[in-house]
């Protein structure tokens, strides 16, 4: 993709992840949260939703435990991440609530984003967080996290956009931007990246001989795996106030990763990306109103269930014919459906002693073909 734009490249952003890091919040953690709390007002003011993705849980409660050195044992640094999540969640909430902004903390890993299972019932919670104009504040679960906790949350981030169809993920960190040479030496910042790919590669060489840090090559694999999704990235200062409401427009803000392609639509992913593992079959009616009305499909509508699928697998739905007719996200095992297919929702806990959800595929992890 050519150079294009930003304010053009970046006109039909609805959705942002903006990740925090730990740069940003070393030196002053209160006031630059109450800083970012304007700048995501503002984003919101302008139609955009808002999530984050935050870091300096372990620095603020390493200031707790009064811990001068950075713990290198596993189990102190964890136990620093949970005295300063409920600090870091408070700066939050308190920020963001002198705007009138709602928010939830929300925990994952990268093994809540890999197990189908958990990756739906992530999304479901954000997306229904996001209906209800909250701000989800995600870190990561660093009390069981231990492969996790060294990085600075990068890689969670750049998973964030697809779990939730963000257009743009934002990483803020202390330097302006990627630079084409050392800011010492006058460098200045590299305003739009093409070949993310080509850049990674450079940097990595650079890496290995100690001349580039290991947060920026953290912050391009990053950019990497968010572009394999389709969605841009910007790297920009998190420590200068008001740079995320000029990141839209303003050419000069930060360093702008275009992927080689956009990011394609959710039922594309659903019907072209995934590989089917079951089949559920439905009836003639139950078809009929999938295909002519946004509903959602119910256990009552479900006749028969085959396959091996597990929650959040992807399944064939198929009439009466046998013919598929549409594909989707399930919200029930195929052992569960065997017991309450045909069923009503209010006889879904009866039957198995809980329930996940009223439907056994949201209409919005359903795709007719």
């Amino acid at each position: 993709m050519k150079a294009t734009a930003r304010s053009q490249l970046l006109a039909n952003v609805r959705r942002v992840v903006v990740k925090v890091g730990n740069s940003v919040l070393a030196e002053l953690p209160v006031a630059r949260i109450r800083a970012l709390a304007e700048d995501v007002a503002q984003l919101r003011q302008g139609g955009l939703e808002v999530l984050v993705v935050t870091s300096g849980s372990i620095d603020l409660g390493m200031r707790k435990l009064d811990l001068k050195r950075r713990p290198h044992q596993m189990p102190l640094l964890q136990a620093a991440s949970a005295v300063g999540q409920v600090t870091l969640m408070q700066t939050y909430e308190d920020a963001l609530s002198a705007h009138g902004i709602p928010v939830a903390q929300v925990l994952l890993s990268h093994y809540d984003l890999a197990c189908s299972a958990s990756f739906l019932r992530a999304r479901h919670t954000l997306m229904a967080l996001l209906d209800y104009s909250v701000v989800p504040v995600i870190n990561e679960n660093d009390s069981v996290a231990v492969s996790d906790i060294r990085s600075d949350n990068d890689l969670l981030a750049a998973r964030i956009p697809r779990l939730v169809e963000a257009d743009l993920l934002v990483m803020l960190t202390a330097a302006e931007g990627i630079y084409a040479t050392s800011p010492r030496k006058g460098g200045r910042v590299i305003p739009v990246v093409d070949d993310i790919d080509a850049l990674a590669g450079r940097i990595e060489q650079s890496l290995s001989s100690g001349t580039v840090q290991r947060s920026l090559a953290s912050k391009v694999r990053a950019a990497q795996l968010a572009a394999a999704h389709g969605v841009p990235s910007v790297i920009a200062s998190g420590v200068r106030t008001g740079v995320l409401g000029n990141i839209l427009d303003d050419e000069t803000t930060g360093t702008l990763l275009v992927p080689a392609a956009l990011r394609r639509s959710r039922r594309s992913w659903i019907a072209e990306d995934l590989e089917p593992v079951g089949q559920l079959g439905v009836s003639e009616e139950t078809r009929i109103s999938l295909m002519e009305g946004n509903h959602s499909l119910l256990a009552s509508g479900v006749s028969t269930a085959g396959g091996t699928f597990a929650q959040g697998d992807m399944v064939q739905v198929l009439g009466p014919d046998g013919v598929e007719f549409a594909r989707g996200l399930v919200g029930y095992s195929v052992e569960e459906l065997d017991r309450i297919r045909g069923q009503g929702p209010d006889e879904i806990e009866k039957l198995l002693g809980y329930k996940h959800y009223e439907e056994v595929v949201r209409r919005d992890d359903l795709v007719i073909l």
